[in-house]
C-alpha cells in the first residue's frame, strides 16, 4: 500500500470541511476525487500533500504515504518562474540533466533541447502543464494533479488527460486526480464522490459513471457536457438540497424516509461498491 487515508474530521478554525473520508491506494492505481467547488475536494487535497500546515487547517485521523507525493497545481501561470529557463527550474529539483530529458520526453516533448532553453512566456498552456508533469515526476512516487486542467482547452485538456493515463500505465505512477470534470474520466480506475465534505459514493470510474447509485453522483453526470450533445431531459434539473436533514438529499432521493432527516447516513457497500445511504 502506496497511500492509506483515514480522516475523522478536518477543520478550518470552528468551521467542519470534511467528515468520514477513507481510503487507501496500492501503487500503480489511479483515483479521481469529484465534486463541485465547494464539496472538500482541494481541502483532502491538501491534508493528503501535507499542504494543510500552511492553510490553518487541522484534522483528526492519519495520513500514511509510501514514497514522495508532488502536486501539479491548478495555476500554470504562476507556478512556472518567468525569469528562468526551464532547464534552470527543473535542475532545482533534480540536479540530472540525463534524467530532466528523459522525463520530459515521456511527457511527450519531442524538441527537448529546446524546451529546456525556453522561458515560460515562450510555451503555451499544455506546453506548460507537460513542464508541470515533468516537474512533478522527478520528484515523486505519487501525482497528484489538483483541477490541473482549469485553464484549458477542452481539446488540450484531454491530451493532458491521455498523458497521465499513459504514465500510469507505462511508468506505473499512482495517479490522484481532483477535478469537476465527469468528462474527463473515461478510463478505469477508481472514484470517490464528494458533496459537503463527505464522500458519497465511491467504486470504479466506469461503474459508477454507467450506473450511478447515489442522487448526487446522477446529478453530476446529467451535467456533464457530452461531445455528441445528447443529454437526458432532466440534465438542467436542480439538485434540491435540505441543509437542515441528516442527509441534505432527503427531498431528491426516492428511497428517503424519516431516518434520513435525523440520521446522518453511514458509507455502506452496495453492489461492490460503496453509498453513503441507509438502504
Amino acid at each position: 500500500m502506496i497511500c492509506d487515508v483515514e480522516i475523522n474530521s478536518a477543520f478550518y478554525g470552528n468551521h467542519q470541511v470534511l467528515e468520514d473520508i477513507r481510503f487507501n491506494l496500492n501503487k500503480g492505481d489511479i483515483l479521481a476525487i469529484v465534486g463541485e467547488s465547494g464539496t472538500g475536494k482541494t481541502t483532502l487535497a491538501r491534508i493528503i500533500s501535507g499542504l494543510y500546515r500552511f492553510y490553518g487547517l487541522k484534522f483528526d485521523g492519519k495520513v500514511d504515504i509510501d514514497g514522495k507525493i508532488d502536486v501539479v497545481p491548478q495555476n500554470i501561470t504562476d507556478s512556472l518562474d518567468p525569469l528562468f529557463s526551464i532547464e534552470s527550474q527543473l535542475r532545482e529539483i533534480k540536479d540530472d540533466l540525463d534524467s530532466i530529458k528523459k522525463i520530459l520526453a515521456k511527457v511527450g516533448f519531442v524538441d527537448v533541447e529546446r524546451i529546456l532553453k525556453s522561458y515560460p512566456h515562450n510555451l503555451s498552456g499544455g506546453m506548460k502543464q507537460r513542464v508541470l508533469i515533468a516537474m512533478a515526476l522527478l520528484n515523486a512516487d505519487i501525482v497528484m494533479a489538483d483541477e490541473f486542467t482549469s485553464a484549458l482547452d477542452t481539446i488540450t485538456k484531454l491530451k493532458i488527460v491521455e498523458l497521465l493515463k499513459k504514465l500510469n500505465e507505462n511508468e506505473n505512477i499512482t495517479i490522484i486526480f481532483i477535478t469537476h470534470d465527469m468528462e474527463l474520466l473515461e478510463f478505469d480506475g477508481d472514484i470517490i464522490v464528494m458533496f459537503g465534505g463527505r464522500i458519497v459514493e465511491k467504486g470504479k470510474i466506469l461503474d459508477v459513471k454507467s450506473n450511478p447509485l447515489h442522487p448526487y453522483t446522477r446529478f453530476l453526470i446529467n451535467a456533464t457536457p457530452r461531445l455528441n450533445m445528447h443529454y437526458s431531459k432532466d440534465r438542467f434539473n436542480q439538485i434540491e438540497i435540505d441543509k437542515d436533514a441528516a442527509c441534505p438529499f432527503i427531498k431528491t432521493c426516492s428511497k428517503a424516509k424519516e431516518i434520513c432527516r435525523n440520521k446522518k447516513p453511514p458509507l455502506k457497500e452496495v453492489k461492490g461498491r460503496f453509498v453513503r445511504c441507509h438502504f
